[in-house]
């Protein structure tokens, strides 16, 4: 039986001689079972290479920690990461990147070769003997490797919020796609959507051409320079990405890396489980990102009421922080500043729909 967002059964669909089966309809989806573990601290050194390493603390007073529930969701960690790339991208960030990505680490999980440290840890570690020292070596990762792990996930990401975004004339995200960050830099699959198409007219005289392929385009050219078309507006596209959404969804879809499926032991039930492989939290966070878009609508049923409220990541409208969707109706989080943005964008809509409705009944007196 297939599944939905939430692992609960519903009734299959398809026509199992024709249609694409995924793990959905055979069975189940492949479980995501991981480790979490985190380390109270790490220490920032510099290899061999003169990069930035962060080597976690495994040593008396530093034991690692071995969260059975505080520990994020893949829907959690995907938002975490996302909100942790967007701060330091920002130019109004402070705060050292190395320090960011290491506090992240202590507050949520160790990033990377979760399943071999774990085991390192989970054989009756002795916190004073050389395996302790082994395990902060193996735990040992280069700063500017979760960067840019980062910055594909976050990109990734951003794109996905754009394409969103253009299903329902939203294209605020999408025209802002390629904008310079402080250190990551948006993809540019929009920008050639802003640029005025001029059309050729079908009576355009190519006679002095005489039939020359060559001569043909220079006159075509020519009449390009000396019609330019309108711009517009700045904010606004000169042609519809949406028209182009099938090409822009394989873009995305060629993004999204490939993943491993084997059997694992699921630590919560001690039976065997088709896992994907997971060897950092960035394979989390690509995994979830997959789920989400093999469990969206199709564009053109976006917008309407969506039957999985929970669990889908979206952007508050007032400060831009990725959040887990409560409700289908949700578009702010629960920060102080964006409730009031909330309450007063209700109020200015209330407004607005009492002023439409004392015109109306203007005029119905009038008649």
């Amino acid at each position: 039986m297939p599944l939905n967002w939430n692992d609960e059964t519903i009734p299959s669909e398809a026509d199992k001689t024709t249609d694409i089966l995924g793990f959905k309809e055979i069975g189940g989806i492949g479980q995501l079972i991981y480790h979490p573990f985190r380390f109270k601290k790490y220490e920032l050194d510099i290899d061999k290479s003169d990069d930035y390493c962060a080597t976690p603390f495994c040593r008396p007073g530093y034991e690692p920690i071995f969260p059975k529930e505080d520990f994020l969701s893949g829907q959690g960690l995907l938002t975490s990461l996302c909100n942790l790339a967007m701060q330091i991208n920002s130019f109004d960030n402070k705060i050292p990147y190395t320090q960011l990505i290491m506090e992240w680490c202590t507050n949520n999980m160790h990033p990377y070769n979760i399943d071999f440290i774990y085991s390192e840890l989970n054989e009756s570690l002795d916190i004073n003997s050389f395996d302790a020292e082994m395990v902060e070596k193996d735990g040992t990762f280069e700063i500017n490797n979760f960067l840019d792990d980062l910055g594909k996930l976050y990109n990734a990401v951003m794109f996905y919020v754009a394409l969103e975004g253009v299903c329902i004339a939203d294209d605020e995200a999408a025209y802002d796609l390629s904008k310079e960050g402080k250190y990551f830099e948006g993809y540019s699959f929009f920008d050639k959507y802003k640029h005025p198409i001029v059309a050729i007219p079908d009576d355009l005289d190519y006679g002095e051409a005489k039939g020359n392929l060559i001569e043909e385009m220079r006159i075509d050219n020519e009449y390009i320079k000396n019609h330019p078309a309108e711009k517009p507006p700045t904010g606004e596209f000169a042609t519809t990405p949406y028209d182009d959404y099938d090409e822009l969804r394989n873009a995305l879809i060629d993004i999204i890396p490939e993943f491993t499926i084997k059997l694992k032991v699921d630590p919560r039930t001690n039976r065997l489980e088709f896992s994907t492989d997971i060897n950092s939290v960035f394979d989390i966070a690509w995994l979830t990102l997959a789920r989400m878009l093999s469990e969206d609508p199709a564009p053109e049923d976006k917008g309407k009421s969506d039957n999985r409220p929970e669990g889908i990541m979206i952007r508050c409208r007032n400060c831009g922080k990725f959040i887990i969707r409560k409700s289908n109706r949700q578009e702010f989080c629960d920060a102080e500043e964006c409730q009031k943005a909330r309450n007063a964008r209700k109020q200015k809509a209330y407004r607005e729909r009492k002023a439409i409705e004392k015109t109306q009944k203007s005029k119905k007196k009038a008649h």
